[in-house]
């Protein structure tokens, strides 16, 4: 059937998923070299795309990696499904829930999404695209989040300052992550957030050192 008579619903789906090739390509660069590297250039020879078929769907660059933080929040949050299965389940819900997001947020998908963020303080027009679909990746972190940590958990006063503070710890751990490297010292930090969260969660307070009293 010649291309110009195919049925509309056919066509859509064909650039539907042309559009999902480029994001996956796009996804694919970012995460293995890097922000440098993703390049509307680099996407379109890497995926064998057409320039006119990744313009009709990325007229910029930044529309282009703007579209990519979905696909990265579904590798991270596919992360944490795998970190969660892998570690034992007799460990107690707060050092599960910091060990298993702590073990998806080093992973080069979610640095990656961390990429994006830093290169928009100085990119205003990366920035306004992001910030549109940054609201819908926090409502979706925040939920994995929640499901780590279990409705027990999630239903106390003090969890979502817990949340919160354990989001914001964890990607600063990340990104020392990739400079320092140092797994040792990785374990303990999240040992130590662990012991913090937990007194935090039942009211207990910490000494002058920053040790919990249990």
């Amino acid at each position: 059937m010649p291309p110009d008579t195919k049925p509309p619903g056919t066509r859509a789906a064909q650039r539907e998923a042309t559009r999902q090739r480029i994001v996956a390509v796009a996804v694919d660069l970012l995460v293995t070299r890097g922000l440098a590297a993703t390049t509307t250039v680099e996407v379109q020879r890497t995926g064998g795309f057409s320039r006119g078929a990744l313009l009709h769907h990325f007229p910029t660059r930044e529309a282009m990696l703007g579209a990519t933080i979905r696909a990265l929040m579904e590798r991270n949050e596919l992360a944490v499904r795998e970190a969660a299965a892998a570690l034992p389940a007799e460990l107690d819900r707060v050092t599960r829930a910091v060990r298993v997001l702590g073990a998806s947020m080093v992973r080069p998908a979610f640095v990656a999404e961390l990429e994006l963020w830093a290169a928009a303080r100085t990119d205003h027009q990366l920035r306004d695209v992001l910030r549109d679909e940054e609201k819908r990746a926090r409502r979706d972190l925040y939920r994995v989040v929640d499901d780590v940590f279990g409705a027990d958990l999630v239903t106390g006063d003090r969890y979502p300052m817990v949340a919160s503070l354990t989001v914001q710890f964890l990607r600063g751990l990340a990104i020392s992550d990739v400079l320092r490297g140092e797994g040792g010292a990785t374990e303990r930090l999240l040992e130590d957030w662990a012991s913090v969260a937990r007194a935090i969660l039942a009211g207990r307070p910490l000494d002058e050192n920053g040790a919990t009293h249990e």
